[in-house]
């Protein structure tokens, strides 16, 4: 069927923000605070209030956009730190909160009169690119105030509950050994083979290559009518 093309005299302009593109910072230190006064924020049915330093939203539809003001999240990924998140926040009684947390999954908020801090248990596993909170729902007539975001970089290695009652919390570590991870490596005939090692075990894709060029080398040994006939080309 041919389409008919019409003639509108007039067409309404897209009417958007203006984009600001934030300077990244190098954010230091072990801990710190991101208030959301400070952060970016898209979307209805929010309002900031300075004052008390919160964020007032009583309906779905607001992004908070934290990029700008937490530390890079694979900033420490060699020392095997990971960025610890807590977000602080107060609800109305019966808010129900469902938000896309940091680690990109939905889950939702208890709810706090006298407020509270979610920890996000999945940063420890993976933290979203755009250091981003969105909002999906609130009950109707309910709010939520938020007011900052605690973080922390924490070691990966492991402590389990049974057992934090009389073990050390803390990793001690060695600044010669943390500095030797940063240190340019000698490229040696071992170093070579590790990276590749290294690298067909973390890239199924890689490995799938690495297969292909060794099934190359049998492959030219056949005839090509048999290598066309194995390739199902017909």
């Amino acid at each position: 069927m041919e389409n008919t093309r019409e003639f509108f005299p007039a067409v309404r302009k897209t009417i958007m923000p203006r984009p600001a593109y934030a300077e990244e910072r190098d954010i230091l230190g072990q801990s710190g605070t991101a208030w959301v006064t400070q952060a970016q924020i898209f979307g209805p049915n929010w309002h900031l209030d300075h004052d008390q330093g919160l964020l007032e939203i009583y309906d779905a539809g607001p992004a908070i956009c934290f990029r700008s003001l937490l530390p890079r999240k694979d900033k420490y990924e060699k020392e095997g730190l990971y960025l610890r998140l807590g977000l602080a926040y107060r609800t109305t009684e019966n808010a129900n909160v469902n938000i896309r947390n940091f680690s990109g999954n939905h889950v939702s908020l208890l709810n706090s009169v006298d407020g509270a801090i979610y920890y996000d248990p999945n940063n420890y596993y993976w933290i979203t690119d755009d250091l981003t909170i969105n909002i999906n729902s609130v009950y109707a007539d309910e709010k939520i105030w938020i007011q900052r975001v605690d973080w922390e970089w924490v070691s990966k290695a492991i402590l389990y509950e049974d057992e934090a009652g009389w073990q050390d919390h803390y990793l001690h570590r060695n600044k010669d050994d943390i500095d030797a991870l940063y240190a340019p490596q000698e490229i040696t005939n071992e170093s070579v083979k590790e990276f590749l090692a290294n690298r067909i075990q973390n890239d199924d894709h890689f490995a799938k290559r690495c297969l292909a060029l060794l099934r190359a080398d049998q492959m030219v040994n056949g005839d090509l009518r048999t290598l066309y006939q194995e390739l199902g080309l017909e």
